[in-house]
């Protein structure tokens, strides 16, 4: 679990080193989400992006639930990952939505196409926020609140 925690953190480090662009804005964050009450774990998120003036973005994301939370027909593992292609960000107000396409992987049952939205706020633990939803699939993830991590815009 730490290991995958570690790679999460590398790709929000590394991805953005090369895709920064003049007056874009870098979304970043990596970490471990809790709904609810705070200290149940719910996922593990990695993400580095840069989102440009004009909506273009270019980065990654991934979203790993595996073994912490439990959805019917998703067990034992449910993971999104893929590339951020468009977004917005404002670095007043702390917030950054982007979309990308990628994969859904559900372990024993297959991997499928994933078209996916992230939304996020700034902050670290019990302040930043995400929430993914799987768009081609109307499938809506609950809010996260950071529990272990940060998510930065600038």
């Amino acid at each position: 679990m730490k290991r995958l925690l570690i790679l999460l953190l590398l790709v929000v480090i590394l991805v953005p080193s090369h895709a920064v662009a003049a007056g874009a804005t870098q979304v970043n964050g990596g970490g471990r989400g809790t709904v609810d009450d705070g200290v149940t774990p719910f996922s593990q998120f990695g993400f580095g992006v840069s989102i440009a003036p004009g909506g273009s973005a270019q980065g990654h994301f991934t979203c790993l639930m595996a073994g912490s939370s439990v959805f019917p027909g998703f067990e034992p593992l449910m993971m999104v990952t893929g590339e951020v292609n468009s977004g917005s960000a404002s670095v007043a107000t702390g917030t950054a939505q982007f979309f990308g396409s990628g994969t859904l992987n559900l372990g024993p049952s297959g991997t499928m196409p994933a078209v996916f939205r992230v939304d996020v706020t700034e902050g670290g633990a019990g302040v930043g926020t995400m929430t993914l939803s799987v768009l081609n699939l109307l499938f809506f993830l609950p809010t996260e609140t950071v529990m272990h991590g940060r998510i930065t815009i600038h």
